[in-house]
């Protein structure tokens, strides 16, 4: 049976229930609105994954994925949506349906600006873990070479809350051999 089949199968009532109308079908894919939400459920056969977003019912807006890592820290959710089986992913889906997302469902558009907010906050602290993992590397490339001074400007780019322990020796020794 098709994914969006089994889906509707599942989920149609609740959808009914909340006024989300389907806007777009696939046999692998659906897009559905409310007022103020959009929400899109799709089956990646070549990867045999599944995925959903949600968010503001516009095209402005980004949609957020819905991964366990959303679920936990923001639905205060133990449920699991990736890397499980589709029928493992529809079921879930719905016991999320009929609890955690209720609140996004009556229309709350505050729900939906934190989880938009609580999305960019994870995507910002991301970035910047990347960052911050690329100046170490660099900067373990210039001490490597006894390039201090180039070290020393990659460090400085890092918040020093955020630097580990050995990084702070080696600042400390670089600064030390520049000043000589």
């Amino acid at each position: 049976m098709e994914f969006s089949k089994i889906v509707l199968e599942k989920l149609g009532l609740i959808f009914k229930e909340y006024s989300l109308n389907i806007i777009e079908r696939r046999s692998d894919y659906l897009k559905l609105n409310s007022k103020y939400l959009r929400i899109i459920i799709s089956h990646n056969r070549f990867e045999n994954s599944n995925t959903i977003w949600l968010g503001r019912n516009d095209e402005k807006s980004a949609k957020v994925e819905i991964d366990d890592e959303i679920l936990k820290q923001f639905f205060n959710s133990k449920l699991k949506l990736s890397q499980v089986s589709t029928e493992t992913f529809i079921n879930n889906l719905v016991l999320f349906f009929e609890n955690e997302a209720l609140p996004l469902f009556t229309n709350n558009k505050n729900k939906i600006s934190e989880l938009e907010k609580f999305n960019l906050d994870r995507s910002q602290k991301y970035t910047q873990e990347l960052l911050v993992n690329q100046n170490l590397f660099a900067a373990n490339k210039e001490w490597e070479f006894g390039n201090y001074k180039e070290f020393i400007k990659l460090i400085d780019k890092i918040d020093k809350v955020e630097l580990p322990t050995s990084y702070q020796l080696k600042y400390n020794i670089a600064k030390h051999k520049v000043e000589k």
